[in-house]
């Protein structure tokens, strides 16, 4: 029953807020590679202004919201980005983002995720998956020339996103130049910066997962870890034409239609929630500038569509 998209590199790009960067503290099996690699599809530069961005604008009450879907994990080559895009940021008061994380916060969050990935004392990973699981990744390791040093004593969710981030790591994708990063970089200082959600409550969106459910995370990893950068090149092409229903039928039908549950927590509820959250600012009259995951955005029960249940109208530009 497994995934038809590569549901770990997914998770790091467009769920989890900090993207999977605080797992650069586990062993790099190889030294990254320079951000600049045209040939693998990079998106194109600049489009015209012909073209839309992954970028809407909203009237709540007496406020102006632009909305602008992100990818937690990008390339160098990615910047600079679209000049409406920088410009809705420049003219908003407020940056909103899914975590507001500066470098103290961010060393805070990967010490918090250690401890919760962490088995019990005297537990190693090969104790609790299956005998052919194990076999699998140290196999994978080998043939990729990793090494699982460092991560034996791990639960199988934390060592799917190490392997994950590190994958992408070696593609030249980096939370470093994340889209929301990015924007907190620029707005540290000079606005006001506001989160949806909080270190704890992204970071349950693994610890609660059973065990069955980490084993299939860390088997479809391993399945699919070859893959991870043609599959986020993909993305990266769609979200760079504001081709909003290409990337959410690339990239999240297949979880909504095989694990209907897991999609729910994953987004629906999260989007309900933070559509709560955007109400309430919109009680103090503003231009809020709000960068989240892109799934976070499009297609059913996405923040663009529950907008729209509710008479409000988001104008892609």
């Amino acid at each position: 029953m497994g995934l038809r998209i590569r549901f770990c590199a997914i998770l790091v790009a467009l769920v989890w807020g900090f993207g999977g960067a605080e797992l650069a503290c586990t062993p790099h099996s190889q030294p990254v590679v320079s951000a600049n690699k045209p040939e693998l599809g990079l998106p194109p530069p600049p489009a015209p202004a012909s073209r839309p961005v992954f970028l809407w604008r909203a009237e709540l009450g007496g406020s102006t919201f632009h909305l602008l879907g992100s990818v937690h994990v990008a390339r160098a080559d990615l910047y600079p980005l679209d000049p409406r895009i920088e410009a809705a940021f420049a003219e908003s008061d407020a940056l909103v983002l899914e975590l507001a994380l500066d470098e103290a916060a961010q060393l805070a969050a990967a010490q918090r995720m250690l401890e919760l990935g962490q088995l019990e004392p005297g537990v190693r990973l090969a104790d609790v998956v299956q005998p052919a699981t194990w076999e699998l990744l140290v196999k994978t390791q080998e043939r990729r020339g990793g090494s699982l040093f460092g991560l034996r004593g791990f639960r199988p969710w934390f060592v799917a996103l190490a392997l994950t981030t590190q994958a992408l790591e070696k593609e030249g994708f980096s939370a470093e130049h994340g889209i929301d990063e990015h924007f907190r970089r620029s707005a540290d200082g000079r606005k006001r910066i506001i989160a949806l959600e909080t270190v704890e409550q992204q970071l349950q969106l693994f610890t609660g997962l059973s065990a069955d459910v980490q084993e299939h995370l860390l088997l479809q990893t391993l399945a699919d870890i070859d893959q991870f950068g043609e599959q986020l090149d993909t993305a990266f092409r769609a979200w760079s034409g504001g081709d909003a229903e290409g990337l959410e039928q690339l990239l999240l039908g297949p979880m909504r239609d095989e694990y209907p549950a897991l999609f729910a927590e994953l987004f629906t509820l999260r989007n309900r929630r933070m559509l709560t959250k955007l109400q309430e600012m919109a009680r103090q009259p503003g231009r809020y500038f709000v960068v989240v995951g892109a799934g976070h955005l499009v297609g059913r029960d996405g923040i663009v569509d529950l907008l729209r249940s509710q008479g409000i109208v988001s104008r892609q530009l």
